[in-house]
């Protein structure tokens, strides 16, 4: 018995030339990923954005900043730091790259200054530890991470972005703006095998951007490569300082993003009231408005004990610090019995009079890194 078999004829060169199709931007970005974990990212597939408030839509102290002071917090998760005449303020405002309304942090300098060797000026961010334990930093399997974001500024000039533990391992990352322009950048952060890096609810990962630096600070001529360094000395890239020095400059950043893996991909865009919860986990108002209060003690025709409560919508990183304004009353001892905790404020008034009354208003509630 014989079996005969055929099989359709096929065109060797018509296959060859397949090979050599174009892959296009984001195929190319697919087949340069090394792990799944990249590829899902690009596919957005899970949480990518490491970094809380990237894109500078929540600002709960308010959406401008003038005289800006050292150590001073502005739009959530940022604050200022500077040593030096140099003076400027800070606000969120609605222009984002490609001309969407979207928000970014504006920085514009009133008081200009050349620094000294000391003096510096700079935007820092923090990231909490245990949000980057599963990237290893400082230990033998560390992954890569790529960090990407957008600035515009009145100037062309050389600045940078610094990133570090707490001052004794520092990557110095160089960029460049072109005035009145929306910029992108993106920069692989190689693995960090040694240095001290939290993984608890504390201090890890901090950035700074340099609006300039003084000789002291700016000393890191190489780009992109981790350095070993003592409190912070020469932890900058080279920068030009036209910011710092010049009347009337702007810089903006909105976008910015931290992923892990080689390859950066599109910000991820999450919704307000998301981005907002993550930020209250950190910072929390209370009765912001004149008509918000909150009774912590009042009588009604005997003497007695009397609360008030506040709920967090999310659980504070640590318990908080607190303050609050005294809005209105007729009996001004100061409350009797305080208990705050990670989930809740609690706050007594004592022996209080017939008709005696006290309301408060504008709580705030810090758990900052």
């Amino acid at each position: 018995m014989t079996v005969k078999i055929t099989k359709p004829e096929i065109n060797v060169r018509e296959k060859i030339s397949e090979l050599d199709k174009p892959s296009g931007t984001a195929g190319q970005a697919m087949l340069a990923a090394d792990t799944p974990q990249e590829q899902q990212a690009l596919v957005g597939v899970g949480r990518r954005n490491l970094l809380i408030n990237g894109s500078m839509q929540v600002s709960q102290r308010g959406t401008s900043f003038t005289s800006v002071a050292s150590s001073q917090k502005h739009i959530d998760q940022y604050y200022f730091e500077k040593a030096g005449s140099w003076a400027g303020n800070i606000e969120q405002v609605s222009d984002g790259p490609g001309g969407t309304l979207t928000k970014s942090m504006k920085v514009t300098t009133t008081t200009p200054h050349t620094p000294g060797s000391s003096d510096y000026a700079q935007i820092n961010h923090v990231v909490e530890g245990q949000n980057l334990a599963h990237i290893g930093l400082g230990t033998a399997s560390c992954k890569p991470m790529t960090l990407s974001f957008w600035v515009k500024s009145s100037l062309s000039s050389a600045m940078s972005v610094q990133l570090s533990n707490n001052g004794t391992r520092t990557i110095a990352l160089q960029y460049h703006t072109s005035a009145g322009q929306w910029t992108y950048h993106s920069f692989l952060i190689p693995p960090i095998t040694d240095g001290s890096w939290p993984v608890g609810n504390v201090r890890s990962l901090e950035f700074r951007w340099g609006m300039g630096y003084g000789s002291t600070w700016n000393g890191l001529a190489t780009s992109g490569q981790w350095k070993t360094t003592s409190g912070y000395a020469g932890f900058a890239a080279f920068a030009d300082n036209a910011m710092m020095s010049t009347d009337n400059a702007t810089w903006q950043i909105s976008q910015i993003q931290l992923e892990a893996g080689k390859v950066a991909t599109p910000f991820e865009h999450r919704s307000y009231g998301e981005e907002l919860a993550l930020c209250q986990r950190y910072y929390y108002e209370a009765g912001s408005q004149p008509i918000d209060l909150v009774g912590v003690g009042h009588s009604s025709g005997y003497s007695g004990v009397t609360s008030g409560r506040i709920t967090f919508p999310v659980t504070m990183r640590a318990t908080p610090t607190y303050s609050s304004t005294l809005s209105e009353g007729n009996y001004s001892t100061t409350p009797n019995r305080t208990i705050v905790s990670k989930e809740a404020f609690y706050q007594t008034s004592q022996n209080m009079g017939p008709s005696q009354y006290v309301y408060r208003r504008l709580f705030k509630f810090s758990a900052e890194l």
